[in-house]
């Protein structure tokens, strides 16, 4: 058997620590354009008002604003996040309107939520409710559109969909997905 020198221990501890600066320093490519804060509660949220009390946040980003029903929080492109209750989900994304128009938002949501766009609310529904839809019209200029949704869920099944058209047209997308309509970038 031969015995390792020194001088393959020092390059072997010089390599690694070279990995370790390259996974420090080199920011690889995220799952997406939509950053998903992803707030525990300390206790019970009853309305998408509820004081946050904050035991733990975790940021992500996501490709599109899909998280299915399900009994705990899963994105297609993540899997099992491992979150089950009493969660806020804040959501931002820069909007590049590429053509002028009025605008639907679909929000699928069990719980709650709020859409601001450009810091003016859109549509709502605060309260706890079953799988259910919003329908969100509003006018939108060509132009970046700051892109804010706040989400809860407080106990039982949970789920999250967003989703966009053009008013006339019959194609819908998730936020995130880029369209001849609109483009999406990480906001700043």
């Amino acid at each position: 058997m031969k015995y390792v020198n020194k001088e393959s221990i020092l390059l072997g501890v010089v390599l690694f620590i070279g990995l370790l600066l390259v996974l420090k320093t080199v920011k690889f490519p995220t799952h997406g354009t939509v950053s998903v804060a992803i707030m525990q509660q300390k206790g019970a949220i009853k309305t998408v008002d509820t004081v946050q009390n904050l035991s733990s946040t975790k940021h992500i980003a996501v490709d599109s604003l899909y998280f299915p029903e399900s009994r705990t929080l899963e994105h297609p492109s993540l899997g099992n996040l491992g979150y089950t209750s009493n969660i806020f989900l804040k959501v931002t994304t820069e909007i590049n309107v590429l053509k002028s128009g009025k605008y639907i938002f679909l929000v699928r949501s069990d719980d709650g939520f709020r859409l601001k766009i450009d810091n003016k609310i859109i549509c709502e529904h605060p309260e706890n409710r079953p799988m259910q839809t919003t329908v969100c019209k509003l006018t939108l200029t060509q132009a970046v559109h700051n892109f804010k949704l706040l989400y809860f869920q407080g106990g039982g099944p949970m789920g999250l969909k967003v989703k966009y058209k053009l008013k006339d047209e019959s194609s819908t997308y998730f936020v995130g997905e880029d369209s001849q309509y609109m483009s999406f970038k990480e906001s700043k």
